[in-house]
């Protein structure tokens, strides 16, 4: 478990860089696209790695906590949803190569924190103890 969370700490990282260094001088050029894509870009790029440093800090208590699997779960949703339409509105290759990714981080996130939740986390013991005065006597 902890190396699923190194694992997303470092998809924030490049979330964070490497998205930023390759989608926003793209999306700075576009004339049509207006004044506010630089802050839309931004504001999703932040999003994508605030969702994989949730899974990099809690990604342990997801399993046992159904409102924390819940959050998980939108966030996974906002992610795709958001990563599916900045590859439709800018079909670039530039894009294509950082998202694809980032999509497939988001749904590799899912299948590992989300996914195999535990119904019961509660302690069960393998068998019932007998009582005392259910015990035969000692010989």
């Amino acid at each position: 478990m902890l190396l699923l969370q190194a694992l997303a700490f470092l998809a924030g990282l490049a979330a964070l860089f490497a998205t930023s260094l390759t989608l926003l001088p793209p999306a700075q050029l576009h004339p049509f696209a207006g004044g506010a894509t630089l802050l839309v870009m931004g504001a999703g790029i932040l999003a994508f790695a605030c969702g994989y440093f949730f899974f990099a800090v809690v990604g342990y208590r997801t399993l046992r906590s159904a409102w924390r699997r819940t959050l998980a779960v939108l966030i996974v949703l906002f992610q795709l949803i958001a990563g599916s339409a900045m590859i439709y509105r800018y079909p670039e290759p530039a894009v294509l190569g950082v998202m694809l990714p980032l999509l497939c981080m988001s749904i590799f996130m899912f299948t590992s924190f989300v996914w195999p939740a535990k119904r019961d986390p509660g302690y069960r013991p393998r068998r019932w103890r007998e009582r005392a005065d259910e015990m035969p006597p000692p010989k």
